[in-house]
């Protein structure tokens, strides 16, 4: 493959990209940004800020390219509104209450926990940006509920059941641990598709009903089985956060930093089982925060203006804040992870701009697994950046994030089958 330099100054932030960047290393060249995704003003400093004053595109996109000097000369490139929806669905306001509409009516569940040949219940759907396509049960509640295909795992659409149907679908999922427990045919990936699904739905009532104790000594409970899980399956813990969605969901991301975090404490071989509990904790906790601001500018399918910005960064103060109202027994580790989980080592995160060991070891944990687990969540506006490019982005920061840490990171995700 061939290389065509382009001036990094000559990107337009905050316009779509409909070519792959790389970037020029020792080695050779690596994808850097997949094409179709859009080029941000985070992604652009970036580059600036890391003296990458040259990208590189492939001669086979480089009829895109021209393309893109055309429209950046005609005024008329593929850009995100003033509002920071993208263009070609959510650019349209119509589009934008559809999303909205559907999100909130639906809750999205794992095809690993529909056995083929099942019965359900309840309706399940195949959920596309903004449409839903019936896939198994009744239409109505009016007729028996339906069989799972036998192809069930094949598909690669996420699926979606109504809100109201989740406790049908807790009682299904009940039945099928009691049977395959029965049957002693449970594999490992069932239960972890399991357990997983239990834990995101013990994560989305936390978030909904933060003020309720019950939901908070919940999470101990789903914590300490993940810490199990995590430390019995040191190389395979990865897959309880094999989620699809296109959708961001703060449980599903608290759900994955939950993990994740454990996973990196415990590769670290210097913090003791009850630490991990805390550590899991604060990491399942960390946007707790998120509850009390609105709804719209959480799960916008866009990217957030700088006065929602400034609302969203609010979630760290108010979450310690709303976790100390709710219950007295928090350990005092749980709360550092909600304070310092968005605190950066040069002094250059919120809210308190923390600098080196006045970071917690486990806010350093969180803030790294944090940023990695969002970036490579796919959203409706954007296709997920590969865990590569997160990397390399995270270790192009100047300090911001810890390097040993990060290095260990790498290697526990590169450890997993």
């Amino acid at each position: 493959m061939n290389f065509y330099q382009i001036p990094t100054e000559d990107l337009k932030a905050n316009t779509i990209l409909n070519f792959n960047i790389y970037l020029k290393q020792q080695n050779g060249f690596v994808l850097f940004r997949e094409k179709s995704l859009s080029f941000s003003e985070e992604i652009l400093y970036r580059l600036i800020e890391n003296r990458i004053k040259i990208i590189f595109v492939s001669n086979e996109d480089l009829e895109e390219v021209k393309k893109y000097y055309s429209s950046l000369e005609e005024g008329r490139p593929s850009v995100m509104t003033n509002d920071g929806f993208a263009g070609p669905v959510f650019d349209k306001s119509e589009n934008v209450e559809k999303y909205y509409k559907t999100f909130f009516a639906h809750y999205p569940i794992e095809r690993e926990t529909l056995i083929p040949g099942s019965s359900v219940n309840f309706n399940v759907y195949k959920k596309y940006d903004i449409e839903l396509e019936h896939y198994i049960g009744p239409d109505t509640y009016e007729i028996p509920g339906g069989t799972v295909p036998d192809d069930v795992r094949e598909t690669t659409h996420p699926l979606a059941i109504l809100k109201g149907d989740i406790p049908l679908y807790k009682e299904y999922l009940q039945q099928v641990t009691q049977e395959m427990s029965h049957q002693g045919s449970i594999s490992q990936e069932l239960r972890f598709s399991l357990l997983r699904e239990n834990a995101k739905l013990i994560a989305k009532e936390i978030l909904e009903y933060p003020r309720e104790s019950e939901n908070i000594e919940k999470s101990h409970a789903i914590v300490e089985k993940l810490v199990e899980s995590v430390i019995n399956n040191v190389n395979s813990f990865y897959h309880l956060t094999n989620i699809i969605s296109k959708d961001y969901y703060t449980y599903i991301h608290s759900l994955n930093v939950c993990t994740l975090s454990i996973g990196l404490g415990a590769s670290l071989n210097q913090i003791s089982e009850p630490g991990l509990i805390e550590l899991g904790l604060g990491a399942m906790l960390h946007d707790i925060g998120k509850s009390l601001i609105n709804p719209r500018i959480i799960n916008k399918p866009g990217r957030l203006t700088k006065d929602e910005f400034d609302v969203v960064q609010r979630h760290v103060v108010e979450g310690k804040k709303l976790l100390g109202d709710i219950t007295t027994q928090m350990p005092e580790n749980v709360f550092k992870v909600i304070l310092q989980h968005h605190e950066k080592l040069t002094g250059g995160g919120y809210p308190y701009r923390l600098r080196g060991d006045d970071i917690h070891l486990f806010g350093r944990i969180v803030a790294i697994v944090d940023l990695y687990d969002a970036i490579t969540i796919e959203r409706p506006y954007r296709k997920a950046n590969s865990p590569f490019e997160v990397l390399q982005l995270m270790s192009n920061s100047n300090g911001e994030y810890d390097n040993e840490l990060l290095k260990q990171f790498v290697l526990l995700l590169g450890s997993q089958v």
